[in-house]
């Protein structure tokens, strides 16, 4: 490890951004957590959920806007008008696909930071204390199920206070159209290592707790499948159909000298 400077984190930030690429790059990001959760020696379970949310996320959000589509010109309730309704729910995906991104980046940030230069770095920079200091701890030595499970939910809860409950229920408040609100807030998801008919169904997707409680199932079935048989499947998953063109993958090194 290196001494820290604000020329690491800009380097580290930069990464992060080409790491997570456009807002609509989810398929990307998948890649993206794919190669954090191998970055942090299997310590950041968070990753390996968040790269099965990113590749739900990129056939789910594209289904969601043809859907409106096609119900925007259709909806007898008369309000708002069809174009406005169909714009609403592309403004609500696309912020989804922000917070995505910056969720992305964020926990780039933590592991790589950690990775490179230690806890203290991380604590610097306005990542929880015990959360710093804990990941230190698992990517050095492997940890067992319950801790990870811990590790887990703190992280979760902290890019949900940090991230995505603000600007979700933002975007949630903009969208006027009764129809698609209703359909927005019981999204049906299913990631690729759920069992047949084992979908997580929403009653309030704008509910954080709820938001937690479905991320700790997930997070649960990712370990009863096998955290690294997973990761295996993922990576060939995306190889067959990365959805972005190849890039060159390089990892932050801290500078030497």
């Amino acid at each position: 490890m290196t001494p820290f400077s604000p020329d690491h984190l800009s380097d580290i930030r930069a990464q992060a951004l080409i790491a997570a690429g456009p807002k609509a790059a989810l398929r990307r990001r998948a890649r993206g957590y794919l190669n954090l959760y191998e970055a942090s020696n299997g310590a950041c379970m968070f990753a390996l959920v968040a790269a099965h949310g990113a590749l739900w996320a990129s056939w789910y959000l594209a289904g969601a806007k043809l859907v409106a589509a096609g119900l925007a010109g259709v909806d007898p309730t008369g309000r708002p008008a069809p174009v406005r309704r169909y714009r609403e729910l592309s403004a609500y995906v696309a912020a989804l696909k922000d917070i995505n991104q910056l969720v992305m980046v964020e926990t780039y940030v933590l592991v790589h930071t950690i990775k490179a230069h230690g806890p203290d770095a991380a604590i610097a920079q306005g990542i929880p204390v015990d959360l710093a200091r804990d990941y230190a701890t698992a990517m050095a030595t492997p940890q067992p199920p319950q801790v990870l499970r811990d590790l887990f939910h703190r992280h979760f809860l902290w890019e949900q206070e940090r991230v995505v409950s603000d600007k979700l229920d933002d975007a949630f408040a903009a969208m006027t159209w009764p129809l698609m609100r209703s359909l927005c807030q019981r999204p049906w998801v299913w990631f690729a290592y759920f069992r047949v008919g084992a979908s997580m169904n929403f009653r309030s997707f704008t509910d954080q707790a709820e938001r937690i409680e479905k991320g700790l199932i997930a997070y649960d079935r990712a370990v009863d499948f096998g955290a690294d048989r997973l990761a295996r499947i993922t990576h060939v998953r995306l190889r067959i159909y990365p959805g972005f063109k190849p890039m060159q993958w390089r990892s932050v090194s801290a500078p030497t000298g």
